[in-house]
């Protein structure tokens, strides 16, 4: 049994479950205790670890390597452990750095510090293990897990961007800016998986 939480439109929903895995160590299912949780995108934080489980298809995105884009199948999971980025794909575990990942559609996680530009001009700084999701291409959310901050806006701009010293990444039209080339933002099914 695992303590959890979620943020739903920028409310906090915490909860038990009980994550069933197979033999190869590999999560199969999720399953919360006296809750109805729709498992869809929102990432699932455990509660006292730094551990988050994506519930679908995610890629990992590798800026400085050319806008190198690679598929994380569902329930992937991603550790923090000692200032080191690890993610659980299936079986395979690996550490990697200057990352973030997307769901193919509107949600974006970034394990680093990050600037969120909204309309040209900065709106927050976003801590380590924080998302953020654009839904309807009106309405922005994020979570910021470092400093326990959940926000739900209406976006009077298009222009929406996240950067840090490794990354420049259009939220909006989902694009990154990789020296000085704008390159698209797959889907997760029409990539490769990531080896290790």
């Amino acid at each position: 049994m695992e303590n959890v939480y979620q943020y739903f439109n920028g409310i906090l929903v915490e909860y038990k479950t009980q994550i069933v895995y197979n033999l190869k160590d590999i999560i199969v299912e999720i399953k919360p205790i006296n809750r109805n949780i729709n498992y869809e995108k929102t990432p699932i934080y455990y509660k006292d670890n730094d551990k988050v489980i994506f519930p679908q298809d995610m890629n990992i995105v590798f800026p400085l390597k050319s806008g190198s884009q690679f598929r994380l199948y569902k329930n992937a999971l991603y550790i923090l452990q000692d200032d080191v980025h690890k993610i659980k794909n299936n079986a395979d575990i690996g550490s990697y750095d200057h990352f973030f990942l997307y769901n193919g559609d509107d949600l974006y996680f970034f394990p680093d510090e990050v600037t969120l530009k909204i309309g040209g001009k900065e709106y927050a700084k976003l801590g380590k293990m924080s998302f953020v999701k654009i839904v309807g291409g009106n309405t922005l959310e994020y979570y910021d897990k470092e400093n326990n901050k959940a926000e739900f806006i209406e976006l009077k701009s298009k222009e929406v961007s996240v950067y840090n010293d490794s990354m420049d990444v259009n939220l909006i039209d989902a694009y990154i800016l990789s020296y000085n080339k704008k390159i698209l933002l797959f889907k997760p099914q029409n990539l490769k998986g990531l080896d290790n």
